[in-house]
This record gives structure tokens, C-alpha cells and sequence, in this order.
């Protein structure tokens, strides 16, 4: 038999689905548009100034995008069968996705 999740609880899955919905879309979009299209022309490649390593060529900042385009994806898959499911706590989902976030972010500061 399910149990009801709380409400707060429930909140913050749906929270997280959102954050990794948007940053899965937003890694696979950034993949589709410099790793298959070739639209390249507005981006710093080449290392050139403040940007972090994996702007050095497009087929690296693709690739970075790509990884973390589908790690999120798997954040939102497994968020959506949690929904539906109620296997796991709502926040182990949201702590996951924050952490992501977090590594995506000090990712950016390497250079």
C-alpha cells in the first residue's frame, strides 16, 4: 500500500524535476547546437580570456554539454519514477540535483 507523501515533500520533487528538466534541456540543446548544427559563431573558443578549459575547442564544450545534459536527464527520469512511484525520499532527489548543480558550477571554474 502507498503512503501519501507531504505536501513540502512533493514541493520539492517537483522542484528538482523542474531544475533538472531545464539544465537536461539545457546541456542537450547546447550539444545539438555546437556538436551537430556547428553554430559556433557567437562563442569564445579558443581559451581566449576568463572562460573555463572546455571552451578551448566546440567539440569539447560539446561533449562537456552532452555529459551533463544526460546526467541531468537521468536526475529527471528518475525523478519523474519517483513521482510516480513514491520510492525515495523527495529529498534524496533534491539533493542530488543541487549537488549536480553545485559540481556543474565549480566545473565552470576550472580553467
Amino acid at each position: 500500500m502507498k503512503t501519501e507523501k507531504p505536501i513540502f515533500e512533493k514541493i520539492i520533487t517537483g522542484i528538482a524535476i523542474l531544475l533538472s528538466g531545464f539544465y537536461a534541456f539545457f546541456g542537450l540543446s547546447e550539444f545539438y547546437k555546437i556538436g551537430i548544427k556547428k553554430e559556433t559563431e557567437f562563442y569564445p573558443f579558443g581559451g581566449e580570456g576568463p572562460v573555463p578549459y572546455y571552451y578551448r575547442t566546440a567539440e569539447l564544450y560539446s561533449y562537456v554539454n552532452l555529459i551533463y545534459g544526460i546526467a541531468f536527464g537521468i536526475l529527471l527520469g528518475i525523478g519523474i519514477w519517483n513521482w510516480r512511484k513514491n520510492k525515495l525520499n523527495g529529498f534524496i532527489i533534491f539533493g542530488l540535483t543541487i549537488l549536480l548543480i553545485l559540481v556543474h558550477i565549480y566545473h565552470g571554474w576550472a580553467e
